[in-house]
């Protein structure tokens, strides 16, 4: 129960961080926040680990305990601190976008509500394989239930404080489900086989090399498994890798967004990649989760 800081890139609001989780609805009843601090399971090995993450009271970070039902090895706590520093997006360097963002009028009421933010995500690469799996020609409210079900069979917990927090299972332990099995859990057998094929895909495919790979080489990859079309490929690599490189504008959600915070006609695609490049997904990520914490003198009428 060490209490360890683990530093962020600068600018940083854990604040932020806390109110984007809040409304952080595919990952809903996955973490308690209370008090300023959050609380959320972590799988290491077959166990659960609470982390219980709070405000840094000097520098740029966040300030983190550990709860396990035994004492945990420095390399195992240190398994579990990369993954809270991936979750909150601890290390994301924003000054590319910043820059651009900075340069671009419509961003201005946006930046001043949202200064410090960081992409917070979900917590493994195997919940949000599965999330992404079943959302296909599902809604998001159903895909996060079904996505808690699984939680909640396949995970391990660790109750702490009276409250049982359960780890999300790896995508190992999930493709081990046959068919018939996934079907409680996917709703019929058709999403049940997609669940499958695209856990077992992306069980195929080495996690450090998604993360640091080429990214045009990872994207081709995610493309060619069973299961993964374009939606699913560009959303695991930014709302689960954290790669912010690509996005697919032309989809409604995104060309909404635009209008919203550009007015109406809102720049094209092709205009909006060519102004920030390789961090337009920090462009979209700003755009659907800070636009509505702006005062509304300052939001754009479409």
């Amino acid at each position: 129960m060490t209490e360890v800081f683990l530093a962020a890139t600068e600018p940083f609001s854990f604040d932020l961080s806390l109110r984007a989780l809040a409304g952080f609805a595919p990952c809903a009843g996955g973490h308690v926040i209370s008090g300023g601090r959050v609380r959320k399971a972590f799988l290491l090995g077959s166990e659960a680990v609470v982390a219980d993450v709070g405000p840094a009271s000097e520098g740029p970070g966040v300030v983190l305990t550990l709860h396990a039902d035994r004492h945990l090895l420095p390399t195992e706590r240190a398994v579990v601190h990369r993954a809270v520093g991936r979750w909150l997006g601890l290390d994301d360097d924003l000054g590319a976008f910043l820059d651009v963002a900075g340069r671009d009028p419509a961003m201005a009421g946006l930046l001043r509500a949202a200064h410090g933010l960081h992409q917070v995500r979900f917590s493994s690469l195997a919940e949000g394989a599965v999330y992404f799996a079943l959302v296909q020609r599902s809604t998001q409210w159903y895909a996060a239930a079904r996505k808690r079900r699984v939680a909640a069979e396949l995970g391990p917990s660790l109750t702490l404080d009276g409250v049982e927090h359960v780890a999300f299972p790896s995508l190992a332990t999930v493709a081990a489900r046959d068919d018939a099995d996934l079907v409680r859990f996917a709703g019929n057998r058709l999403r049940a086989r997609r669940l499958r094929e695209v856990v077992e895909g992306v069980a195929s495919l080495d996690e450090e090399w998604l993360r640091t790979g080429p990214y045009e080489d990872v994207r081709k990859a995610l493309l060619a498994l069973p299961g993964v079309g374009a939606f699913t490929a560009h959303a695991l690599l930014l709302r689960v890798l954290g790669r912010p490189d690509g996005v697919p504008l032309h989809m409604p959600q995104f060309e909404d967004a635009a209008r919203a915070v550009y007015g109406n006609p809102p720049p094209s695609p092709a205009e909006l990649r060519a102004a920030y490049g390789s961090s337009i997904g920090w462009w979209a990520y700003y755009v659907r989760t800070a636009r509505s914490w702006q005062p509304e003198d300052t939001l754009v009428a479409a």
